[in-house]
């Protein structure tokens, strides 16, 4: 059965002087705030979050999704965000452990700010990059690891430490990862967080040994990933931008190579056997190739909700492409042709200052962790929020 999602609400929050009339604005990203465990209750349960930040423009909205309400706004003139990511670090408060949930956030300028949320406080900047942040990550083992990418070619990896009741905080540069053109999108390998993290970039689609040792700080590539490269047409093979990847679960990645239509499932763990150490460059051992929008637009990035199990990708039009990852059958890889989604969720009809807003690019989608929220971040200044029935 298809999942159900009904347009909830459409928010226009980040316009450039609060100007009604700002439909240019691009945003970049979103994703929900973490889940804390609670242990006041008394099951010590999960506080299911529906609170989902975007950033675009000078501006970064903390959202209610049920209520469509703008929670907190940050705001930095001059600036341009163009990521963010979560983490919950462990404080100590009055002998006590407290857990806060802190967004951390870069762009245009290459720093990067650190946000309490909760009470909506920036607490901390990081002079990361002398060129714009790309992308963002946190290690998911290590609440205080911070991977940073650049368009200066490099990723740093940066422990940003723990504030104190003051907000005093110590952050020291661990790794630089060198690349060699700008990374798009990142995360570390699940099974081996410590220890690899893989990247899709303007070149390509990389590995490094992220491995803490007291000598190297300074790391080369160590895998690159080799995928079949269509031909355009005019006949000639395009160059192999690879803007996007997502952990669908432990050990199936979902990366995507622009201009080409098609998405891949590819497995980790078989590439991983396929290294020889000498040797940088190894075929991904592709899964399944699936069908997407046959578009020259780049940079739109694809999700996974591992708990439903879905992958999900916009499109330039304003449709979502959503694929059931177990529902695709052997019969459909052996074929050799592309799979086709689950469903595609169409742009809903939405006016704006007397006009029907169509065309438009999502950049980024995302879901909460039970995926009773969708939401998609538009190149039109336009967030869109639907909810499962």
């Amino acid at each position: 059965e298809s999942v159900v999602l009904e347009p909830l609400h459409f928010l226009q929050s980040h316009s450039r002087d609060n100007d009604p009339a700002d439909l240019k604005t691009q945003l970049w990203a979103c994703a929900f705030e973490p889940e804390i465990k609670n242990s006041l209750t008394p099951d010590g349960g999960l506080q299911l979050s529906r609170t989902v930040a975007t950033c675009g423009g000078d501006s970064v909205c903390f959202i209610d999704c049920e209520t469509g309400i703008v929670l907190h706004k940050y705001k930095s003139i001059g600036e341009e965000f163009f990521s963010l990511a979560w983490t919950t670090l462990t404080a100590m408060v009055k002998d006590q452990k407290r857990k806060l949930n802190v967004l951390a956030v870069g762009g245009q300028m290459g720093v990067v700010k650190l946000i309490h949320v909760k009470v909506n406080y920036c607490y901390g900047k990081i002079k990361a990059h002398k060129r714009p942040i790309s992308t963002l990550c946190f290690c998911p083992n290590r609440e205080t690891f911070l991977f940073t990418g650049s368009y200066d070619k490099t990723i740093i990896l940066w422990d940003i430490g723990v504030p104190d009741c003051d907000y005093d905080f110590r952050v020291s540069q661990l790794l630089v990862l060198k690349v060699c053109s700008t990374p798009l999108k990142m995360s570390p390998v699940p099974t081996c967080p410590d220890q690899y993290l893989v990247a899709a970039c303007e070149g390509g689609c990389f590995a490094w040994d992220i491995t803490l040792t007291k000598y190297e700080d300074k790391r080369n590539i160590a895998m690159e990933f080799q995928f079949p490269i269509y031909n355009n047409k005019d006949g000639k093979s395009d160059c192999c931008i690879v803007d996007s990847l997502a952990f669908c679960n432990d050990d199936l990645v979902a990366s995507k190579t622009s201009m080409q239509g098609s998405i891949y499932l590819w497995s980790w763990s078989q590439t991983l056997k396929r290294w020889n150490k000498r040797n940088t460059k190894l075929n991904a051992a592709i899964l399944r190739e699936m069908e997407w929008s046959n578009t020259d637009e780049v940079y739109i990035a694809l999700t996974a909700c591992p708990v439903e199990n879905y992958l999900i990708c916009g499109d330039e039009k304003g449709d979502i492409w959503m694929y059931e990852l177990d529902r695709f059958t052997n019969e459909e890889m052996k074929s050799g042709k592309k799979t086709s989604p689950t469903q595609i969720l169409k742009w809903p009809a939405i006016e704006a200052r007397g006009e029907i807003i169509e065309g438009t690019l999502i950049n980024n989608v995302t879901t909460d962790r039970e995926f009773k929220y969708l939401v998609a971040v538009t190149d039109k200044n336009i967030i869109v929020i639907w909810k499962r029935t």
